[in-house]
């Protein structure tokens, strides 16, 4: 990156990190079927989450009564395991799911985003599936990782725990962390096809080359989303005045606002993440950016 970039103030920065949030904004206005891919994503997780529930209820059932208490805590203990082990399946299978339809989202969002082209839906799904190892061996390590700070997000909440306040401040510095250091490993891998420990090797100098554009568009993102979601909100609010069947339908309707806007800006994220990759290695904005009325 040139060095009069590195010297950027911290507000020059994050003023940057926001232009892209706004860039990620247009492109899916411009390409909303990078939203698909999300929905994708989410749609399988939910089946493999019901999947896993079904798995649960039917151990359930094949538990054996029995009024030994020997054999009762036996059962239970293998029941016990075999929960934990498909619940641990399960979640890594949606880990994996997950970073394969985000690589899909990179994929495409780079390529409008570097060259102006408009790849076709099935272009991400064919990047992403060229660079399947290492998407299954960062779904098992991100996956990992992520079910270890849900342990200690639990117990940080469990006001009976004498660790729940370190649990916390473990969790926040865990989690800070990891974010940091992994935020350009999945556009490496899908991008330019390192490896994924090539990738956990170089990704945070990368960031941190261009610390302050990537607080930037992610705050975008998480600001933008909330004050959309207050709005749809407030638009809704008038139905809960015209009686039962008006608050079960602006109940609905918010619900299904705030699901569409969770949809767009999580799709914007991924599309953020492509054009911070891009401005990371160029340290300009990406070509698509001017044609679409962003600049610097």
């Amino acid at each position: 990156m040139p060095q009069d970039t590195l010297n950027l103030g911290l507000w020059d920065r994050i003023r940057r990190g926001y232009k892209m949030t706004k860039l990620g904004m247009r492109v899916i206005r411009a390409d909303p079927e990078l939203m698909i891919y999300t929905l994708i994503s989410l749609v399988l997780s939910v089946g493999v989450a019901l999947l896993v529930i079904s798995g649960t209820l039917g151990l359930t059932a094949l538990v054996p009564e029995t009024t030994d208490a020997a054999s009762n805590s036996n059962e239970e203990d293998a029941f016990a395991v075999a929960t934990l082990t498909l619940a641990f399946l399960g979640y890594m299978v949606i880990s994996i799911v997950t970073v394969f339809w985000n690589s899909a989202i990179i994929a495409s969002a780079y390529e409008r985003l570097s060259s102006g082209s408009n790849p076709s839906f099935s272009f991400g799904i064919k990047k992403a599936s060229e660079c399947l190892p290492s998407i299954f061996i960062w779904g098992i390590i991100s996956g990992t990782v992520g079910l270890f700070l849900k342990i200690l997000e639990g117990i940080s909440q469990n006001e009976n725990s004498p660790i729940a306040f370190f649990a916390m401040f473990i969790h926040f510095i865990l989690g800070a962390a990891w974010w940091a250091l992994t935020f350009f490993v999945v556009p490496m891998m899908v991008l330019d096809r390192h490896g994924v420990f090539d990738s956990l090797q170089s990704s945070p100098q990368l960031f941190f080359d261009t610390w302050g554009e990537n607080i930037g568009a992610t705050g975008g993102v998480g600001i933008i989303q909330f004050l959309s979601i207050l709005l749809c909100i407030s638009i809704c609010i008038p139905f809960f005045f015209l009686g039962d069947y008006g608050v079960i339908f602006g109940i609905v309707l918010i619900l299904f606002l705030i699901g569409l806007i969770s949809l767009f800006f999580v799709t914007v994220d991924s599309v953020n993440r492509a054009s911070l990759y891009y401005y990371a290695k160029t340290g300009e904005m990406p070509p698509m950016a001017e044609k679409m009325g962003i600049v610097f």
